[in-house]
């Protein structure tokens, strides 16, 4: 299963959380349904579009840019998994199909 990155759902979350009122308002009335009781993959989606509802084509890329730009912490240079030697055996043993 691919997941968004973890500071994407941290970001959606901090929107909704900051204008609770109006997002639990919004989705109460449209659907009669309390934001929590979703699956966190749902609520994010639902978040996401109460927040991009209504925007033009630039501001929802400018939106998506924001939002999905790693944050200054999450430099991947310099991490185990992404060294080289790393790389050539998980690609050798990908190839060989053993794991």
């Amino acid at each position: 299963m691919v997941r968004p990155p973890y500071w994407i759902g941290q970001r959606l979350l901090t929107l909704a959380v900051k204008r609770w009122p109006e997002f639990h308002g919004i989705l109460l009335m449209r659907t009669g349904r309390e934001p929590l009781d979703l699956p966190l993959p749902s609520l994010l989606d639902v978040i996401y579009a109460w927040w991009v509802e209504g925007g033009d084509e630039n501001e929802v890329a400018k939106f998506r840019q924001r939002l999905e730009a790693p944050p200054v912490g999450a430099e991947l240079e310099g991490r185990e998994e992404w060294s080289d030697e790393e790389t050539a055996q998980s690609f050798a043993r990908a190839l060989s199909g053993s794991s």
